[in-house]
């Protein structure tokens, strides 16, 4: 896992994890972050777009976009 910025916004690279952890990665980092920050997950677990669709309702992050290339899926919300 490798977090980074870039263009204002906070890169997660969960690449090879399994649900939840993206899910739980996301959240630990979220509770070091102030509001407005934006974060771009990078997952390869297909079951991750369904959990960050629901930890961002409940968290009232708006979710900002899903890409789904080939192999990953980028996830981009904001806290």
């Amino acid at each position: 896992m490798k977090d980074k910025v870039e263009k204002n916004e906070i890169i997660l690279d969960t690449s090879g994890t399994e649900c939840p952890i993206p899910v739980l990665k996301a959240r630990n980092l979220c509770q070091t972050l102030s509001g407005g920050a934006i974060v771009k997950v990078i997952c390869t677990d297909p079951l991750a777009e369904e959990d960050f669709r629901h930890y961002c309702k409940q968290s009232n992050y708006s979710l900002i976009d899903i890409i789904k290339s080939e192999s990953k899926i980028y996830i981009k919300f904001k806290i």
